[in-house]
């Protein structure tokens, strides 16, 4: 196994972080960046940009040109050896007269898997894999989660007071968090391809639950409504022709579903939970049927509990402000969970912590 020097992690970092550049904008493909070098000197360095164009390493060797012949290519995911949107990287790596090859992680992807690596090193070519790995996957943790489990990843978001209160018991909740924040919450949704809330929070808000930049495909805004009492005349019903949304109930009326359904809104009845409520497994089994790799859970306390409960979720992003409200006004992040002592705690691991204007983000 080669000793990766510090020259060979300072490249692939360098790749990586031309890789973040596509992240959000590659849906169905996972955020790829490449870097080209002689000894070094960086001669060449792209990204994928949107899927359908180049992939990253195509992107470098243009840039590249004749200097690629004889340098290193790091690249953070495998390059593919299949006919897609675009033919096989692998084919123009080979081509350009790269010598070596620096590849961060496997493509979990069954149509690669592997393969690119064989066929590189069929040709000749030097190639090394697991260069700064753990970066690379957590750049892509949707794409991965999806391959591999064959679900979406689940990210559960919430605005809260440090002593866990996310509104008054009235309801009241503007704002919670300050501007910087919210903004920042905001562009989690586009890296997503759907956002789910809960009834009650579109009754109480009547939001529209778009993502910043707006964008109307590759993002679907999903509402768990056990009885089907979403307004005809919210704001997600009167923008569905434009920006999709779907509804999951497990009863309601004809004449309702009709109504919704002529708005634009998809209705989706599901089984229901022993408290007959909407069955949250059946919803993510959907979800994934649609080819969405990654959830995003904006729901109220019920709808965030429910996934908790259920261990449903990947990730838990909590916003912090620096406010008080106490346990007499506020109403906490979490409904009641199946605990009976404190033994029974959920047991989290804090990943990542840094400051968002005011606010703090966990």
């Amino acid at each position: 196994m080669m000793r990766w020097t510090g020259r060979h992690r300072a490249m692939m970092k360098a790749a990586i972080e031309v890789a973040t550049l596509g992240k959000g904008k590659t849906y169905p493909n996972p955020a790829v960046g490449a870097i080209i070098a002689k000894g070094s000197r960086i001669v060449g360095k792209g990204y994928h940009r949107r899927a359908g164009l180049p992939h990253a390493e195509v992107e470098a060797l243009g840039e590249a040109g004749s200097q690629a012949r004889g340098a290193d290519l790091y690249v953070t995911l495998e390059p593919c050896d299949h006919h897609g949107r675009t033919p096989p990287c692998t084919e123009a790596i080979i081509r350009s007269g790269i010598r070596r090859v620096f590849v961060a992680t496997l493509d979990p992807n069954p149509l690669v898997n592997g393969r690119g690596i064989r066929r590189l090193r069929r040709a000749g070519l030097e190639v090394h894999v697991g260069l700064l790995a753990d970066e690379a996957r957590s750049l892509n943790q949707a794409y991965f989660t999806f391959m591999r489990q064959g679900r979406p990843f689940i990210s559960l978001k919430v605005a809260q007071t440090i002593d866990g209160m996310i509104a008054t018991r009235s309801g009241e909740s503007k704002w919670v968090t300050s501007r910087i924040a919210r903004a920042a919450a905001r562009h989690l949704r586009y890296e997503a391809q759907a956002l789910l809330v809960g009834i009650n929070t579109v009754i109480k808000d009547d939001p529209l639950l778009l993502p910043v930049p707006r964008r109307k495909t590759g993002y679907l805004r999903c509402i768990l409504d056990s009885h089907l009492k979403l307004p005809v005349a919210s704001r997600i019903a009167t923008t569905s022709n434009s920006y999709p949304a779907v509804v999951y109930c497990v009863d309601g009326s004809r004449r309702k579903r009709h109504e919704l359904q002529r708005a634009g809104v998809e209705v989706k009845v599901v089984s229901p939970w022993k408290d007959g409520r909407v069955d949250i497994h059946k919803v993510v089994e959907d979800l994934a049927s649609r080819q969405i790799m990654h959830l995003l859970v904006e729901g109220g306390a019920s709808t965030l509990s429910s996934f908790l409960r259920e261990g449903l979720f990947d990730r838990l992003l909590i916003f912090l402000a620096p406010k008080i409200m106490g346990g007499r006004l506020g109403l906490p992040s979490f409904a009641e969970l199946p605990l009976k002592d404190f033994a029974e705690c959920y047991q989290l691991r804090f990943t990542r912590v840094e400051m968002v204007g005011t606010d703090m983000m966990v």
